[in-house]
């Protein structure tokens, strides 16, 4: 009987910043059985590819040349095959959506292949792959979803290579119609756990640069609270109303299997989605423009506000200006003082 894998996913800031960390908690799970790694690109890089994406900006061409060669000269890594794509596929101009995915893809590509690279020079068997070789896609460019029965046979595959090796699978994209398409921003997540899922793993977990899933932005309020626990319904609703925590497709696969969200430099497991959680609500915001829709998850009204009742949800609309003064006021009004902490001794029990 084979053991069931374990499926983590690296963000952009891990990639970026927590580079060793990322490659040693890979060490460290392989330990307990198979793993397949998701990538992200490295922070920033997919900000410059839309810009590309856009116009001619050799400029921010020239940034992610140098960016990525750095990083793979010192792992002994060969990006030229890449760079060559990159440079040929912003010279045609095309800008249109099928053109503009083709762009936005490179930034997992390179992530791939260097952190594939690294994990073996680290003396771990691993090896790149394509998103478009296993996921099929349906839908739109520009965010498309996972087609889980197209895709299963070509995802199983790729656990049975997992058997010998550390598969490390670009995020963010896949094949729609035989052309590179995008899952939308933070599709990484997506790709993760609908990998995840289709290979039945003991847990999918998320790594970035924070502990994991809070009552609120911490980096714009930081009284949130940290969720040691929290229950799929509610992450799901929080993730459709503008939670940046999590893609709103990730947790929808997911059904019985765990998912997990930590900081990769501390390898700090700090919120596990499943069934059952705390009851807290979160306070979530989506930008649009000059404005800002802000949701309370799991109250339906909030005493001396204006705004509309949703199920399960309370919403109303600031001025983005106004946007971290009206998200503190409003978290100090749904909470007490004090934060959680990160207690991850009964997360690491799950992987």
């Amino acid at each position: 009987m084979i053991e069931k894998l374990n499926v983590v996913k690296f963000g952009g800031s891990s990639v970026k910043n927590s580079f060793w960390s990322a490659l040693k908690l890979v060490d460290y799970l392989l330990e307990g059985g198979r793993l397949v790694v998701v990538v992200s690109a490295l922070r920033g890089v997919t900000e410059k590819l839309i810009r590309l994406s856009e116009w001619p900006d050799w400029r921010a061409f020239e940034s992610i040349v140098l960016e990525h060669s750095r990083i793979a000269d010192r792992l002994g890594a060969d990006i030229d095959p890449i760079l060559s794509d990159l440079e040929k596929a912003v010279a045609r101009r095309r800008y249109d959506p099928v053109w503009r995915d083709y762009i936005l893809s490179f930034g997992e590509r390179f992530s791939a292949v260097l952190f594939a690279k690294a994990l073996e020079n680290e003396g771990i068997s691993a090896f790149p792959v394509d998103a478009t070789e296993v996921l099929r896609l349906r839908g739109n460019f520009g965010n498309a979803e996972i087609d889980f029965s197209a895709s299963l046979p070509h995802v199983r595959k790729l656990g049975e290579l997992a058997e010998r090796s550390v598969p490390v699978v670009t995020g963010f994209i896949g094949n729609l119609n035989g052309k590179t398409a995008t899952l939308g921003r933070g599709g990484s997540d997506y790709t993760a756990s609908a990998i995840g899922a289709m290979l039945d793993a003991r847990a999918v977990l998320i790594m970035s640069d924070v502990k994991g899933i809070y009552t609120a932005d911490p980096r714009l309020v930081p009284d949130a609270r940290l969720f040691h626990f929290l229950a799929r319904d509610r992450a799901v609703l929080a993730a459709r109303l503008g939670m940046k925590a999590l893609h709103p497709r990730t947790i929808e696969p997911l059904r019985g299997i765990p998912l997990i969200l930590g900081k990769t430099e501390d390898w700090c497991l700090g919120t596990l989605v499943s069934e059952f959680g705390d009851d807290w609500p979160i306070v979530v915001h989506r930008v649009e423009g000059e404005i800002v829709r802000i949701a309370v998850v799991g109250v339906e009204e909030l005493p001396g506000w204006e705004g509309r009742r949703g199920e399960g949800y309370f919403s109303l609309t600031v001025e983005r200006e106004e946007l971290v003064p009206v998200l503190r006021e409003i978290h100090e009004v749904v909470f007490d003082e004090g934060t959680g902490s990160c207690n991850y001794s009964q997360l690491r029990a799950w992987v």
